[in-house]
């Protein structure tokens, strides 16, 4: 569900040029560092349909952090509620931050643990290899 409870479907929702899937929670300060790297990333390549699905790992009883931090920030993403931890034990997410590219068909084509600086290079990399075999 996303933070006002509305129920979202992740395969729906896939575009053409990939999904970044970004697992967070309110408590993790490498999250709140990669977000806006992303958002870069975004503006760099304007041209490209990319949906941005970050799914925060928050427990419960954070819920109301999490729709705090959306509000206070203007991310052109959209934020989803995994407090059970339903989709992240699907794709075995332990740790977060944990990112995932998904082409259009939802086939996982990037996984990556932990956010350090530059660590967006790597991503941009991957989004590049997704984009160059989808013209091949």
């Amino acid at each position: 569900r996303d933070v006002d409870g509305k129920l979202y479907s992740l395969k729906e929702n896939l575009t053409a040029d990939g999904a970044i899937l970004l697992f967070w929670a309110t408590w993790c300060l490498p999250c709140q560092k990669e977000f806006p790297q992303v958002q870069k990333l975004l503006e760099k390549y304007p041209e490209k349909k990319i949906n941005v699905i970050a799914i925060s790992t928050d427990s419960p009883r954070s819920l109301a952090k999490v729709k705090s931090f959306v509000k206070q920030h203007d991310y052109p993403f959209t934020f989803l509620l995994d407090s059970e931890a339903t989709v992240a034990s699907m794709l075995l997410v332990d740790a977060v931050p944990q990112s995932f590219i998904a082409d259009s068909s939802g086939k996982i084509v990037y996984s990556h643990t932990g956010y350090r600086q530059g660590d967006e290079l790597l991503l941009e990399q991957a989004l590049l290899k997704l984009w160059e075999s989808a013209r091949q």
